[in-house]
């Protein structure tokens, strides 16, 4: 089995598989575009390890790297250090040996699976994973994040939806919210972001 990583890279995972701050950083604060990287790597990398998987038992080892390749592009989007590293290592070694026996996933596949939890539990309270704190109105980094949300199809809306309840209810008005909640909890994000756009108050 091929060795491609010094002996200091086998030391402990991180605590964080995610650096949130230099994620949101890397996109120059712009909170809403940070909830839009996020889930799109939660969109387009869950199916990851079976899809190399896969290449690598078929003998296609063009898209092994491919896959690998473009996986190590998206955990540097999103500051997932260690998991851009063993993507980096898992490209070499399909590069070296090309078989699926050659080539160990495991440790990427539980890897990966750590950076999407922390995605996924990013996405579920995004008020908290940006810095969006405090009480009173809803203020416009919140309000930016819904909005990205709800325009992605974001199953997660609810649920930022239901944390900062008062404060999306001071900010938008009574009826607004009813109608707001209605569309959301039926999952017709359309219609919420819809009703999140319109101009004027209650």
């Amino acid at each position: 089995m091929l060795e491609t990583r010094p002996r200091q890279d086998r030391l402990e995972a991180p605590a964080q598989a995610l650096d949130l701050a230099a994620g949101l950083e890397r996109v120059m604060g712009d909170r809403a575009m940070h909830l839009r990287v996020l889930g799109r790597f939660r969109t387009d990398y869950r199916d990851t390890i079976p899809r190399l998987r896969q290449a690598l038992l078929a003998g296609d080892t063009v898209l092994a790297q491919r896959i690998t390749h473009t996986l190590k592009g998206a955990a540097a989007m999103i500051e997932a250090r260690r998991l851009r590293q063993l993507a980096l290592d898992t490209e070499h070694a399909v590069r070296a040996q090309g078989g699926a026996g050659a080539v160990p996933t495991g440790e990427l596949e539980a890897e990966l699976a750590r950076v999407l939890a922390e995605v996924d539990a990013a996405l579920a309270a995004p008020h908290a994973a940006t810095g969006l704190h405090g009480g009173g109105a809803a203020s416009n980094g919140e309000l930016a994040s819904l909005r990205a949300m709800l325009d992605l199809g974001d199953g997660a809306a609810p649920a930022l939806l239901e944390a900062r309840r008062g404060a999306f209810l001071a900010t938008l008005g009574a009826e607004r919210m009813r109608r707001l909640d209605a569309a959301v909890s039926s999952f017709d994000f359309e219609q919420a972001l819809a009703v999140l756009e319109e101009k004027g108050g209650n």
